[in-house]
């Protein structure tokens, strides 16, 4: 312990004057002199105790607390000192041995957390082991609220909070008691613990900052009914913090730590929070997203690897889209892009994703737009199954927006008793049973024709026909079939019925 600490210790308990301190100088043991006792030769991590510093001859000790000193050429030679009066002699010794002796177990406690993460038994444990020595419950939490670890059992009997630690995120109630502590200006308290009262549920915590290269991480909150927290709890939260600090997020940096944030909550969402839950952690970590914004995941053709996703492809895309809010989701990378007022994707991003997808062999589905990123999950089953229904549907090409295959979900989402040719148009099937008696082409030409837009040169050179033998089969169809080709509704009702046709000819669910 400094000098410096340990006399800011005793003057918070006694009067203490005439400080000096030249050499701050760490504080390993105690001693007191006596005239008769007095060595000339002294220790510089001693911390001496003496009634009368006049009897100090030759060396003066350069950590010293002392009654009086008649001598002012003894005064002079003091390096690290203070005075102290008389009736306070004895209990600035016994103070001063208490404040040595906790510090070294609470030494002996950051080593010992030190060896368990080491060991791996992991913050959980180490939460549970302190929870024990303060007889409290503790948790620790994320910016959003999300619990990262608690100390096990719980011994917290609040139903709200024991329901909250299963499910792995704070109260509703408490989150919002934090930010509004965290937005009231000069409320703010520094890095060490302090004690507050949540009102809201009646309950008292001791709070520790978690912050990285001034970065606010998260809190460490022991939590109770009562505002009496062992003497101890301060220092061993203080160690909590600073031994995650020295080893959890040694490495993390401002960003990382953001990144974190995002990740964990969309993570969460994907993993089936509700929009509540997501709505208030959004709301209590202040994450921001853009006004307009798609979702987008990229699926490689030949998966490797999650490392491989995070540490190659991952990186390029956050740099294509200039975003963080990114995720290696079930084998695919997952994020939430920024897209223009008209709700489109940049053309210069979607070629680089283009050439990406082609250089990596990747799938990129992308989804409706969307502006409440508590519908994030939503959106991003759009962007997944816009990626499922192109292999299944064998579609040219590498990125795959959902409103191309929006018709294609709902019939993947029939019930699979249902035959699903019965609601195409009559047409279908009277011009199939035609040309098989016939051996004509009056089927595949009209399918031709519907899924070109009703294009008839589109359609000419599809099927590589001149155009009078196109105008030929048009007439014959709307012969036999008794439909009308120029009728909007007619076309509607083609439209759907062979995107059902093309639907069934891919998937071998329906017969």
């Amino acid at each position: 312990m400094l000098f410096s600490k340990m006399i800011a210790i005793l003057s918070g308990k006694l009067k203490a004057e005439q400080i000096t301190i030249g050499n701050n100088s760490q504080i390993y043991e105690l001693k007191e002199i006596t005239p008769e006792s007095y060595l000339s030769k002294c220790k510089n991590d001693v911390l001496y105790f003496v009634r009368d510093a006049t009897c100090l001859k030759g060396t003066v000790p350069q950590n010293l607390i002392y009654v009086e000193c008649a001598s002012d050429e003894v005064r002079r030679r003091f390096v690290n000192s203070a005075q102290i009066e008389s009736d306070c002699y004895q209990t600035a010794v016994t103070l001063a041995n208490d404040v040595l002796n906790r510090a070294y177990r609470m030494q002996a406690l950051y080593s010992s957390m030190l060896h368990m993460i080491l060991d791996g038994k992991g913050v959980s444990g180490i939460l549970s082991d302190i929870a024990d020595r303060a007889g409290s419950s503790i948790v620790i939490i994320d910016m959003s609220g999300k619990i990262l670890a608690n100390s096990a059992p719980f011994r917290l009997q609040d139903p709200l909070w024991v329901q909250s630690v299963k499910q792995g995120y704070c109260p509703t109630e408490f989150m919002e008691h934090i930010r509004k502590l965290r937005r009231e200006k000069g409320n703010q308290p520094g890095s060490d613990p302090y004690v507050r009262v949540c009102e809201e549920m009646q309950l008292f915590y001791l709070c520790s900052k978690i912050t990285r290269n001034d970065t606010l991480f998260g809190y460490i909150f022991m939590i109770q009914p009562d505002s009496e927290f062992g003497a101890d709890s301060y220092e061993m939260l203080s160690i909590v913090s600073r031994t995650l600090t020295e080893t959890t997020l040694k490495h993390q940096n401002k960003i990382t730590l953001h990144s974190h944030l995002y990740g964990e909550m969309l993570t969460d969402m994907l993993n089936g929070i509700s929009e509540k839950q997501a709505a208030t952690r959004i709301h209590v970590s202040e994450l921001t997203f853009p006004p307009y914004m798609r979702v987008l995941t990229v699926k490689p053709l030949y998966y490797h690897g999650e490392v491989s996703l995070a540490a190659s492809i991952q990186p390029q895309l956050e740099n294509i889209f200039q975003v963080e809010q990114s995720i290696v989701y079930q084998k695919s990378i997952v994020l939430i892009i920024g897209v223009k007022k008209d709700r489109t994707i940049p053309p210069e991003q979607l070629e680089l994703l283009k050439t990406l997808c082609t250089q990596d062999y990747l799938l990129a589905g992308i989804s409706n737009s969307f502006s409440d990123p508590t519908k994030f999950p939503e959106y991003y089953r759009q962007a997944e199954k816009a990626v499922i229904l192109s292999q299944r549907m064998d579609a040219d090409g590498l990125i795959h927006s959902y409103e191309d295959y929006a018709f294609f979900d709902i019939l993947d989402h029939l019930p699979e008793e249902l035959r699903l040719m019965h609601y195409c148009h009559p047409s279908l099937p009277l011009l199939r049973e035609y040309d098989r008696q016939k051996d004509t082409k009056l089927y595949e030409t009209l399918r031709t024709y519907t899924l070109t837009g009703f294009n008839q040169n589109k359609t000419a050179e599809l099927l590589f026909l001149h155009r009078n033998t196109l105008n030929y089969r048009r007439q014959k169809i709307m012969q036999i079939s008794g439909i009308d080709l120029d009728d909007p509704q007619i076309k509607f009702l083609l439209s759907y019925s062979f995107a059902i046709d093309l639907f069934l000819e891919k998937n071998t669910l329906y017969s």
